[in-house]
This record gives structure tokens, sequence and C-alpha cells, in this order.
């Protein structure tokens, strides 16, 4: 398996970002208070991370339509289209860690530090927390099943009727030929994101005397995190679900066919695969549109406006 592709869109994306968290630290004035800082910064990334992971996506598109040979990874259509909600989410997270890692340091004379513990999941959405959760052991199982059940090609299914004596096929399926580049892009998304919000916990407060503020400024970070990678890997596991839902229906579906052709019994297998499989394509096509309306969904965690002296 050949899998240079992820390796290569990670190099762009830490170069990219690199850039970025540059752009972002000459746009954040030194003389301006340590609330209107942080909150042009967290303007900043948010707004870097999307153009940056829109771009990488945009790129993976281009490999999509550029022909390549088949026999390598990147030259596969499927796993090509992969490449799309991963390079966002890699990319839009990869960002966003580099900015978390340029955030404003306290400034002044006198400075102080809160004695808090901090878990990496603390200040994170609960609904996010789960769904991103529960779309990764979704895709490992999707994954699982269809390394299980993958027929010899790898990429396809088939399905036997007429008591084992004819069959039919169907692709793409999430075989070991798609499965496997899903895992290691699934598995750098999530290293990715486990950093980031590793590092939201742990980087010094920006304001020292109000916790409020400073829970305020951590939400809304997680929140970024969670809100691009979640929706990122939701739509990738939505997509296997939906195409090898539509295999599955299709190879059952010409199963069928051939036995009746050859007057056969079609058997039970052959009946039921094509309403799981349609079942399998709505619930990813749903899958998918939950991901895309994720990234929509506006941060959590009001940042509190600073207390004026005068009041």
């Amino acid at each position: 398996m050949d899998v240079s592709p992820l390796f290569v869109l990670l190099l762009v994306v830490g170069v990219a970002a690199g850039g970025a968290a540059l752009l972002m630290r000459q746009f954040v004035h030194a003389e301006a208070s340590a609330e209107q800082r942080a909150r042009r910064h967290a303007h900043l990334i948010s707004g870097a991370a999307v153009v940056i992971g829109l771009l990488a996506a945009l790129a993976a598109a281009v490999a999509v339509l550029l022909p390549a040979p088949m026999d390598s990874a990147v030259g596969r259509p499927g796993v090509a289209a992969m490449m799309l909600p991963l390079a966002f989410g890699v990319a839009h997270t990869g960002v966003l860690l580099v900015g978390e890692l340029t955030w404003p340091r306290p400034a002044g004379l006198v400075r102080r530090a809160q004695l808090r513990h901090r878990g990496v999941l603390q200040t994170a959405p609960v609904w996010l927390l789960r769904t991103g959760a529960g779309t990764a052991v979704t895709g490992i199982v999707v994954i699982a099943v269809g390394a299980v059940t993958g027929d010899r090609y790898s990429r396809s299914i088939t399905v036997y009727a007429g008591a084992g004596s004819v069959q039919g096929s169907a692709s793409p399926y999430v075989g070991p030929g798609y499965g496997l580049p899903a895992l290691v892009g699934l598995g750098c998304l999530l290293a990715v994101t486990a950093a980031a919000l590793w590092v939201v916990a742990n980087r010094p407060a920006v304001v020292t005397d109000d916790a409020e503020q400073d829970d305020a400024f951590r939400r809304a970070s997680a929140h970024r995190v969670l809100r691009g990678a979640t929706s990122a890997g939701l739509v990738l596991v939505a997509g296997l679900v939906a195409v090898s839902g539509l295999a599955v229906r299709n190879a059952a579906l010409a199963a069928a066919e051939n036995a009746r052709l050859a007057d056969l019994p079609v058997g039970t297998a052959a009946t039921l695969l094509p309403w799981v499989g349609g079942a399998l394509a709505f619930l990813g096509l749903l899958g998918g549109a939950a991901g895309v309306g994720i990234v929509v969904v506006r941060t959590t965690g009001r940042m509190v406006e600073p207390v004026r002296a005068d009041r």
C-alpha cells in the first residue's frame, strides 16, 4: 500500500501552517490589551484554518482529476477522493495547532499564574467529543468489516446466489485497498487533533486575573479544533458507508438477476442485501450532510467581555 500521498499532504500542511502562523503574529499588535490580542488571534487562526483547509481540499481534488498510474494509491480515484475530507481536516486542525502554539503570551512587568489542573478534554464540548468518538469507532468498524467481507480484489464485494452457483460483484467497496489508506488518514487526523487539544489545555493563560475569561478562550479553541476534525472524519466515514452500501446493493441485485436468468433460487442473502445496502447508503448520505453542517456551527463558549474599571 502506497501511503506517500498522505505524508506529502502532512508536509504541505505543515509548511502552510507555519507560514500562516508567521502572518498571524504580524497582524496581532503588541500594543493592544491582552483580551484584544487574544480575540484578534482567535479570529485570524480561525479564518486561516478554513482558508488553508479549503485550499488543501482543492489540491486533493486535483489529484482526483489528473491521470495517474492505477497501481499507486494516489492513482485510484476512490483513494484520491478520500483525500478531500482528510486534506481539509488535517490542514484545518494543523493550522489551529500552530495557532495555539503562537497564542499571545501574558505581557507586563508583573505576571500571575493560576495553579489549576486542566484535563485535555475538560474544555471540549461534550456533544462534539461524543460525535467525534462515535465517528472514529464507526470508521474502524466499517474498515474492519470491509476487510473481512471484501473479495480478492480488495476494492469490491461479491455476493453469491443460486446456492452459490452464480455471483454478482460491484465496487468501490471498503476493502483493504480503500480501508487501509482511510485508516492511516484517520490516524493522522486523530493524532493532530489530540496534539491541538493538549496545547489548548496547557498553553499559558492570556488573562491571568480572570479565570472565567481564560476558560472561555479555551472552550472556544477546543470547539474550533473539534469542529473541523469531527466534520472531516464524519464526511469520510459517511462516504465509506454510502459507497459500500451501494456496492452491496448492486452486487446483490446482480447476483439475484443472474440466478433468475439461470432459473435458480435467488436465496435469502441476495434478497435481503439490496435493502441493507440501500439503507446503508441512505445513512451515509445523512452522515455526510451532518458532517458538512458541523463546520458551520458557531463557536461555543462565548468570550467574556472584559470588565471595565469605571463600572
